[in-house]
């Protein structure tokens, strides 16, 4: 999925929660970049594994989204890197219990996205300023409805 899919998902997870009075727009906000920074590894990755351009944002985005020459993620997106993370996220839980559940909403919300993301779906591609694009049409409107519910969530 797009970063906007992975801020907007936690975002408005964490949005519920302020409005319960457990958050604070900060850590709402807070929380929906988390979501994003889940996917640094497919710039480390690039990083190691590209031979020209190691440090092109463009070229770790078009790799990710359109040529694909190498797998760009790293072990947080593994059941490997999810039980280090939540025995982390709970040592984090005992000394301030909010942070540790905004860290829990960015990371597992990006996860599951990740994982019920079907990728077989018919796709709109579009390339812009020598950026690739290939969103799916499941994306696209869920966007839409995550954010007609952010935005009825702010008017409650």
């Amino acid at each position: 999925m797009y970063p906007h899919t992975h801020f907007l998902f936690p975002f408005f997870l964490a949005m519920i929660l302020e409005k319960l009075g457990i958050f604070s727009w900060q850590l709402v906000v807070i929380c929906g970049i988390i979501g994003v920074l889940v996917d640094i590894d497919h710039y480390i990755e690039h990083i190691i594994h590209s031979k020209l351009h190691k440090f092109s944002i463009r070229g770790t985005w078009n790799n990710s989204i359109h040529y694909h020459r190498f797998s760009q993620r790293s072990f947080i997106h593994y059941w490997q890197g999810c039980l280090l993370l939540s025995v982390l996220f709970l040592l984090i839980g005992f000394i301030n219990l909010k942070f540790a559940a905004v860290l829990f909403i960015g990371y597992y919300s990006h996860l599951f996205l990740d994982f019920v993301y079907y990728k077989k779906a018919a796709v709109v591609k579009m390339r812009i300023f020598n950026y690739y694009f290939q969103e799916s049409h499941y994306e696209m409107v869920f966007d839409v409805v995550l954010l007609l519910l952010i935005m009825v969530t702010f008017l409650i």
